[in-house]
């Protein structure tokens, strides 16, 4: 499919030392992270009262508290007596939030609820006003709680407009946690992110595997003009008939004031392989569906749903299957897709929901990607995978257990995508140290990092440049 593209014309080099600098992170936690929203948890890891998750963001830790079943607060997480840390991690309070030093304790409500010994203190110490835990703006959509810690902020669903418009079909806020990981990644948040936030490296880093992580691999593609089979030792054609790759001519990319998006051309996916082209259909089938399966896409339900198929119809294209499959899965758990169009049930729709998260969703599934700095190394970050599922009604939800590796290499189980991705990071990051390196320079498919670096720029540079 052809399709003819308006010249690209924004030319602007994004500078390296945003990404290297020490002077420029140490600005973020003052002028960036202090003042937007950003995704703390999900609602469904606070669900009972007394419930607690820890947050951070650098130095700052914030607990999320479920005050009462219709009620989520977010604190400062110090003692107002000598400052130590509340709670850690997550669990339950059981009614009160005590500190483990001395004792004082407060209400879920913040106020304060006991100090031993108060006779001891000087009156003046002791104002019940100035008692009060310190509250975070706390703001929820999707089954998410998000935090701000600025004094007025704009409201979220204000921030979050175009997601919320965009994702609204998928209906999220039905969606669970189904698996979080936690890693280490070798490179600054924002080269982290931007990594998931474009297409032109799809030939590359997954068709072509150059970083040799997966041993080789393809994509779902029938082989015809422009996009061939590859032998042994070859690399498989992708390019279409023009010489584009695929992040060129798969993908759509638009981009909003705050917030950028990208999904895949949806007359495309109508081309995608038949089965029997790619093989004995059912084995093919269940393949494909493992293999999206690792990347949060298809869930076990897709999975079970043809293997108790009779006949997998070899002479459908992959993605009407597909499509079909889910369709079918989603009425036997009660769950209606009816309001989806066809080209939308399997498009991996990828929202950047600024600052920090990034992740294809499709009807029932959405693996998202979240990017937090990593204390005060300017060169790692903190990558957090969450799986998403919508479960049929009735169905058993499981009980997710936060996964950490400190180091990603320690773990097999990214899959072949994700771990593509990680394998190339640490080597953009030396990169960016390179002296002759000065400068980034993007193209359209990028646009959403350039648009994304504009967020940036309007909250960093208002007070002048950090790293000059």
């Amino acid at each position: 499919m052809a399709t003819t593209q308006p010249r690209y014309t924004e030319s602007a080099l994004i500078s390296k030392e945003r990404y290297i600098s020490t002077e420029w992170l140490s600005a973020e936690y003052e002028r960036l992270w202090p003042k937007v929203w950003q995704m703390a948890c999900r609602v469904e890891q606070v669900p009972q009262r007394g419930d607690y998750y820890e947050y951070t963001i650098g130095t700052q830790s914030i607990l999320v508290v479920r005050e009462s079943e219709a009620s989520v607060k977010a604190y400062r997480n110090a003692c107002l007596h000598r400052a130590t840390r509340i709670c850690s991690g997550t669990g339950n309070v059981d009614g009160e939030l005590r500190c483990p030093f001395h004792g004082w304790a407060w209400k879920l409500d913040g106020s304060v609820l006991e100090i031993p010994d108060a006779d001891d203190f000087a009156p003046e110490c002791l104002s019940r006003a100035d008692l009060r835990l310190p509250e975070v703006h706390v703001g929820l959509w999707g089954g998410f709680v998000f935090l701000n810690m600025s004094k007025d902020p704009e409201p979220l669903l204000d921030f979050l407009a175009p997601v919320v418009e965009g994702l609204a079909p998928f209906e999220v806020d039905k969606m669970r946690l189904l698996r979080h990981r936690t890693t280490v990644m070798d490179c600054n948040w924002k080269v982290g992110l931007a990594a998931f936030n474009e297409a032109y490296h799809v030939e590359a880093t997954h068709v072509w595997d150059l970083s040799g992580y997966a041993g080789g691999t393809t994509i779902n593609r029938r082989p015809g003009e422009g996009a061939t089979s590859a032998g042994p030792g070859e690399r498989v054609n992708v390019r279409d008939a023009e010489g584009r790759t695929p992040g060129a001519y798969q993908f759509l990319y638009e981009t909003f004031e705050t917030h950028n998006k990208m999904r895949n051309v949806p007359e495309l996916l109508n081309e995608s392989a038949t089965l029997g082209e790619l093989g004995d259909p059912r084995k093919a089938a269940l393949e494909l569906l493992q293999l999206n399966q690792m990347i949060g896409l298809a869930h076990q339900d897709d999975i079970n749903y043809v293997e108790a198929m009779t006949d997998v119809p070899g002479d459908v294209p992959s993605v009407r299957f597909f499509t079909d499959v889910r369709r079918a899965v989603g009425a036997a758990g009660g769950v209606d897709y009816s309001h989806i169009p066809d080209e939308d049930m399997l498009s991996a729709i990828d929202y950047c929901v600024y600052p920090n998260m990034v992740g294809p969703i499709n009807a029932g599934n959405w693996i998202l990607f979240r990017f937090r700095p990593n204390g005060n190394d300017p060169d790692t970050c903190l990558y957090d995978v969450m799986f998403l599922h919508r479960f049929g009604e009735g169905e058993e939800v499981p009980k997710v257990e936060a996964e950490f590796y400190p180091r990603w290499e320690d773990h097999a189980g990214w899959g072949p995508t994700i771990g593509q991705d990680l394998a190339n990071m640490g080597h953009v990051q030396a990169g960016m140290h390179q002296t002759s390196f000065k400068a980034l320079r993007l193209n359209r498919q990028e646009a959403g990092v350039r648009n994304f670096e504009g967020f940036i720029d309007r909250h960093m540079l208002a007070d002048g440049d950090p790293a000059a």
